[in-house]
């Protein structure tokens, strides 16, 4: 079991290991990836994930955002301290398809892990982009929420 504050860090490593370029970003390889990292225990009180994307303009242009997240809650003597949220996010320039893809997906929303990651890769909103589309990017953030 780890730290969430060494998961970015052990996040990179097996993306590494992998193989991954963060400059030429494999998807299918990026959610693989994602799955094995979800079996690295964090130590926290709650360790959810969230399956997101869309267009927006977080970055100074509009972009399409792939996103897997891996949400951490943290508590102190039994009550709520605050989440923490990992996010591996792909990039794809926007076309008309991927611009009507917006979508989110919580684990919450599943009876199991295993559920989740069937929905999410049964959703057209993941298929399309990882059938169709080249991202463009990759970068990895983790930050207090």
């Amino acid at each position: 079991m780890i730290n969430a504050n060494e998961a970015k860090e052990v996040l990179i490593n097996i993306l590494h290991e992998c193989s991954f370029n963060f400059d030429s970003p494999n998807p299918k390889l990026a959610w693989e990836i994602f799955k094995k990292f979800f079996n690295t225990k964090i130590h926290c009180a709650d360790d959810a994930l969230l399956f997101q994307c869309g267009v927006y303009h977080f970055t100074g242009e509009d972009l399409f955002h792939f996103e897997f997240v891996r949400q951490f809650v943290f508590e102190q003597d039994g009550e709520y301290d605050h989440m923490e949220q990992l996010r591996l996010t792909l990039y794809f320039k926007p076309n008309t398809e991927l611009k009507e893809l917006e979508t989110n997906l919580w684990s919450y929303d599943c009876n199991s892990v295993d559920e989740f990651f069937s929905k999410v890769e049964n959703m057209n909103s993941f298929k399309i982009p990882i059938e169709k589309y080249v991202s463009i990017k990759c970068e990895i953030e983790q930050d207090e929420v």
